[in-house]
C-alpha cells in the first residue's frame, strides 16, 4: 500500500522560483488538532514546525510541501485529508420573506381595511349596519364593474 508521502514527495523537489505554497484546509487541521486535544504548541513540536507556521496554516491555509508532509506525519493521516477540497457552496443565508403585492392586490387590501373600519365604526355607534351597508354595496359595485370591464370588454384600438 503506498504511503501518504509517495504521492507528494515530488513536490518538494520543484525548481526554485516556482511558488511552492499549496492550499490546505485550515479548518480540517484545526479539527484534527482539537480532536486530539492538542494545543498549537504541541502540534508544532510534534510536526517539527514553528508555532507561527501552525497559526498561519490554520488561518490562511497556505503551506509548503514540507509543512504538509510534516503535518500529515504528525497526525498520522493521508495528505489528501489535509488538502483543501473544493469548498462546497456555503449554506445560503435565507433572507426574510418579503411580501410583494400587485397593484390590484394592494388596492383590494386597502379597500378591505377601509371597509372593515367603516363597518366597525357603524357597529360601534349604532349597533347595526345602518349607513355602512351602502358603502359596502358601492364598493362591491365598483369592483364588479372593473372586473366585468377587464374580462368582457375588448380594449379599444387607437
Amino acid at each position: 500500500m503506498p504511503s501518504a508521502f509517495d504521492a507528494d514527495t515530488a513536490l518538494i523537489f520543484q525548481p526554485e522560483g516556482k511558488n511552492m505554497d499549496l492550499i490546505m484546509n485550515g479548518q480540517q487541521i484545526r479539527k484534527l488538532r482539537e480532536a486530539r486535544a492538542w494545543s498549537q504548541e504541541h502540534l508544532a513540536a510534534a510536526a517539527g514546525l514553528s508555532l507561527r507556521t501552525i497559526q498561519r496554516v490554520e488561518a490562511e491555509g497556505k503551506a509548503s510541501a514540507e509543512t504538509r508532509l510534516a503535518l500529515a506525519g504528525a497526525f498520522g493521516v493521508e495528505l489528501a485529508l489535509l488538502t483543501a477540497q473544493e469548498a462546497s457552496a456555503p449554506a445560503p443565508v435565507q433572507e426574510p420573506t418579503r411580501w410583494q403585492l400587485s397593484r390590484a392586490q394592494y388596492q383590494l387590501l386597502r379597500l378591505a381595511l377601509v371597509l372593515t373600519g367603516v363597518v366597525g365604526v357603524d357597529l360601534y355607534r349604532h349597533a347595526s349596519l345602518t349607513w355602512s351597508r351602502w358603502v359596502l354595496l358601492g364598493a362591491l359595485l365598483v369592483l364588479g364593474l372593473r372586473w366585468f370591464k377587464r374580462h368582457f370588454v375588448a380594449p379599444r384600438e387607437i
